[in-house]
């Protein structure tokens, strides 16, 4: 049939009309002449209207059930397009809220599992050791405490090997997920995940333990980034405040109330339970995963995915993760920060970084960091900002329960109870703030902003002692509590604001390296300053005349070390001994937070360097999710986000011809349609044909190419 003619009866009958069934008003010449558009994007076809006589009834009533019936589709598939999209966020969430937690309970549950694996060892006939050696060796102490590698330094790698491995893997998660898919990679990093927590909770060994918290953190890596990179297939940039607060809220939450969990299993043969949860829960979460989640894929073969991977740059950057991790883990722990098994990896790795920025930057092809990502100061401030956030964030969340078991004398799980006013405040204001990016629609001044309440608040901590009353410790969490709360999500959006739409997942994925880079930092800095502070203080003639009296009835030098001091112990103390042993830890932790005042001042001086730029309203259209329909096509901002989940509506609207493939693509397979309007040529070279059979739907008054938020 030529494109020039008209459209005869038969084809725009409903399906099992004739052309005797139509209205007698309408005749062959009638029929508008047919223009194509060619748009390989479009899953589906649209036929024009036709012209009924609003005068006869028979032609009304024909025209009110096709417009009632493509209404109704219409409807169903936004109902269930919001469904699916709100079932794989919330799967996204669940999973990020697993991977913060699992840091925090397992951090505070360490002595109990150390102890109890140990023990396990000694059953088995497996320690090698003395059975009643110190869990940690006190910082400071000759020849590295358990230098010589045996179970009294291993203890040290079961919170380094989750931090390590999620760490190493996080900046590739971009290119692998381009090369494989969102899908694949994202339930791929649940599996390790899964299979990290199945492990640990059958561990027997130090040995094994530390195997199964690496699996975990490669999961962890994988999780965080992809939750991220998916919500920014879905969510265009200018729209996206609100979503990235409810991430910030999760993250924050988990990571605050860790600690407290880890309290309540921190009991011998309970600790095992803090894995055996993460199984079921991971379990939905992937099965929500793979149902709801319909995103494209690359449609290349096995082998040209293996050999478009940046192999010598993920390499590079695992080996450098890993020895400057390694040198981190046994600074002021197992060794002296100016120790050589410290000082060479430390080298090391700092030399593979700059080989690893120099390859990705000017020589190889398909870098899993392009030079496009580093090459505006907007990004590059924004990330050093998220480096930095991450340090202060994660010292204050390791450290300030410390402050109210060591120094204020409260149980585990009461210090969780403690911190709330600096856990709720985050997660409000993280959210409030996000969504306030959005409305504003600029981000520069929220950045300003979350800086300077964080310059505010950590000299605030300061004001914290031993007779510190309860009005001043609520309130000097606040102050910073707000400064983190918006730093959780305002350094992304300048990160992804000055790049195409094509780069975000690389993007991301290296803003969260940078981030959990300085959370890894932030935790090794403030457990070194803080050890080395309080062995330096139990040297004073206070402590050493109340040790010498018999006023410590335990070994002072287990003061310096948190995994072998109970801090329930000082209780019992004499009120002098009890004041002199809490003023210590107060002291040392005044050092920790004078250590974070200097990030602070860089962090907010970084913001200058940002420029605003607008927010793009796109998404990476080579990995949205099927585009279906036409409405759901053409409603960019609004609701194509969620209808992009939904799949094709069996019924077919009364009206609609149905026209073989092989017909469509004979005229070049193109969208028919009496819009004159050119479709908007879009690259979706990798959107695979959605049915052998393609459907012809009535177009709807307004789908012209415009794209609105229905909201906006």
């Amino acid at each position: 049939m030529s494109l020039s003619q008209p459209l005869s009866t038969s084809h725009l009958a409903p399906p099992g009309a004739t052309s005797s069934h139509l209205p007698p008003s309408y005749t062959p010449d009638d029929a508008p002449t047919v223009s194509h558009q060619l748009t390989a994007s479009h899953a589906s076809t649209a036929v024009s209207r036709t012209s009924f006589s609003d005068e006869d009834p028979a032609s009304t009533t024909l025209r009110s059930s096709m417009e009632t019936s493509d209404s109704s589709t219409r409807g169903k598939a936004k109902l269930t397009a919001r469904v699916h999209f709100f079932l794989v966020f919330s799967a996204l969430c669940v999973s990020s809220f697993l991977s913060a937690l699992d840091l925090t309970t397992v951090s505070t549950a360490l002595p109990t599992i150390v102890a109890d694996l140990q023990n396990d060892a000694i059953k088995f006939g497996k320690h090698r050791h003395n059975a009643t050696m110190p869990i940690a060796p006190p910082s400071g102490s000759s020849g590295g405490g358990s230098g010589s590698g045996g179970e009294g330094g291993t203890y040290i790698w079961i919170g380094a090997a989750y931090t390590i491995a999620g760490m190493s893997i996080l900046p590739m998660t971009g290119g692998l997920c381009e090369i494989w898919g969102r899908k694949a990679i994202l339930i791929t990093s649940l599996l390790f995940f899964l299979f990290g927590s199945v492990v640990c909770g059958a561990s027997h060994s130090l040995e094994m333990m530390i195997v199964g918290r690496a699996l975990q953190g490669i999961g962890d890596g994988g999780i965080i980034s992809l939750a991220e990179i998916v919500v920014a297939d879905l969510v265009s940039l200018s729209e996206r405040g609100t979503y990235e607060g409810i991430l910030g809220v999760v993250w924050a939450g988990a990571s605050a109330i860790g600690p407290p969990i880890g309290g309540v299993f921190s009991r011998k043969d309970k600790w095992r339970w803090l894995f055996w949860l993460n199984i079921p829960i991971t379990v939905v979460a992937i099965m929500m995963i793979s149902c709801f989640m319909n995103m494209k894929t690359p449609q290349t073969d096995v082998r040209s995915k293996v050999k478009s991977m940046d192999w010598t740059g993920n390499a590079l950057l695992i080996l450098a993760t890993c020895g400057l991790g390694l040198s981190l883990t046994w600074g002021g722990a197992k060794y002296s920060w100016i120790s050589v098994p410290v000082l060479v990896p430390l080298v090391v790795s700092i030399l593979l970084f700059v080989a690893f920025f120099y390859l990705e930057l000017f020589k190889l092809k398909n870098p899993t960091v392009p030079r496009a990502l580093l090459s505006n100061r907007t990004a590059v401030s924004a990330h050093l900002t998220s480096f930095a956030h991450g340090v202060i964030t994660m010292a204050i969340i390791y450290v300030i329960p410390t402050y109210f078991q060591a120094v204020k004398l409260s149980s585990t799980i009461m210090s969780g109870w403690m911190v709330l006013p600096f856990s709720c405040t985050v997660a409000f204001t993280a959210i409030g703030f996000a969504i306030s990016i959005e409305v504003m629609q600029r981000y520069v001044p929220h950045n300003h902003l979350g800086w300077l309440f964080t310059l505010l608040g950590v000299p605030l901590l300061l004001l914290l002692g031993v007779n510190s009353h309860a009005a001043t410790w609520v309130l000097v969490q606040i102050p910073i509590a707000i400064g983190c709360g918006i730093l959780f999500v305002a350094p992304q959006f300048p990160v992804l604001a000055s790049v195409a739409v094509e780069m975000a997942s690389k993007a991301l994925a290296l803003q969260l390296f940078f981030a959990s880079f300085g959370q890894t930092l932030g935790i090794m800095l403030a457990e070194a300053v803080f050890q080395s502070s309080v062995h330096k203080a139990i040297k004073s003639e206070t402590i050493q005349r109340l040790a010498a009296n018999g006023s410590l009835p335990f070994n002072i030098e287990d003061i310096s070390s948190p995994y072998s001091m109970h801090f329930g112990a000082l209780r019992h103390l004499t009120p002098e001994a009890s004041f002199a042993v809490r003023s210590v830890y107060n002291s040392a932790l005044r050092h920790v937070w004078i250590l974070l005042i200097p990030f602070a001042v860089v962090g907010w001086g970084l913001c200058f360097l940002m420029r605003e730029i607008e927010m793009h309203d796109e998404v990476d259209e080579r990995f949205a999710a099927d585009v279906l329909t036409q409405d759901e096509y053409d409603g960019r901002n609004g609701d194509r986000e969620k209808g992009l989940l939904v799949q094709s509506p069996v019924a077919k609207p009364l009206g609609a011809a149905v026209l073989d493939t092989p017909a469509i693509e004979a005229e070049d397979k193109s969208l028919w349609t009496t819009n004159p309007t050119p479709a908007k040529e879009e690259d979706d070279s990798m959107l695979e044909p959605s049915s052998s059979m393609q459907l012809l739907q009535l177009p709807t008054v307004g789908d012209h190419g415009h794209h609105h938020h229905p909201n906006s």
